[in-house]
């Protein structure tokens, strides 16, 4: 490790005029980064989807069904990051306002297939430009190589740290079996 790095408040406007510093090291702060940039994310999203009453979630989730038709819901969950109940509930609010249908899914007896219908194909079109506006904000301060050097970076760090949750559930497992 180097020197400490500064401590950045997350709700810290910039105008403050000191800043604390820790003991954080490069991950700490890398971790604290990419924390800090998914809730903006989220909330500049949710913001922007506003109008049409649909949270980022919510959207994502369409416009991945959009793109893989005949998705089950634990499939789009694990697209999306979120548990199955979180899933059915914004899948049920898709349903609600005509944007997805379930049918038979083409490949098992048990499964239900998602589509999106016409009018949440409509939906996504109007929203992609609101929602689009976000990756232009980014897209305004950092270089296509800066993206896709963070965008490796950080898939390779998720890699990481999912098999070593795997490799702690495992060997977790194994000690719940001994006792």
């Amino acid at each position: 490790m180097t020197e400490p790095l500064p401590y950045i408040d997350p709700f810290d406007d910039g105008r403050s005029p000191t800043r604390a510093t820790t003991d954080m090291d490069e991950a700490s702060s890398l971790i604290d980064a990419a924390f800090r940039l998914e809730r903006a994310v989220t909330r500049i999203g949710n913001t922007r989807l506003r109008p049409w009453k649909l949270t980022l979630s919510s959207y994502t989730a369409l416009r991945i069904v959009a793109n893989r038709p005949h998705l089950t819901l634990a499939q789009l969950a694990r697209r999306c990051y979120v548990r199955s109940q979180t899933m059915t509930r914004i899948v049920t609010e898709l349903e609600n306002r005509g944007f997805v249908a379930r049918s038979a899914h083409p490949e098992s007896e048990r499964a239900l297939s998602l589509q999106v219908t016409e009018a949440g194909l409509a939906a996504l079109e109007e929203m992609s430009s609101e929602v689009g506006k976000i990756s232009d904000t980014l897209n305004a301060v950092l270089s296509p190589n800066d993206i896709a050097t963070a965008d490796q970076h950080l898939r390779q760090a998720a890699l990481v740290v999912e098999n070593e949750l795997r490799e702690v559930a495992r060997v977790g497992n194994k000690h719940a079996n001994i006792k």
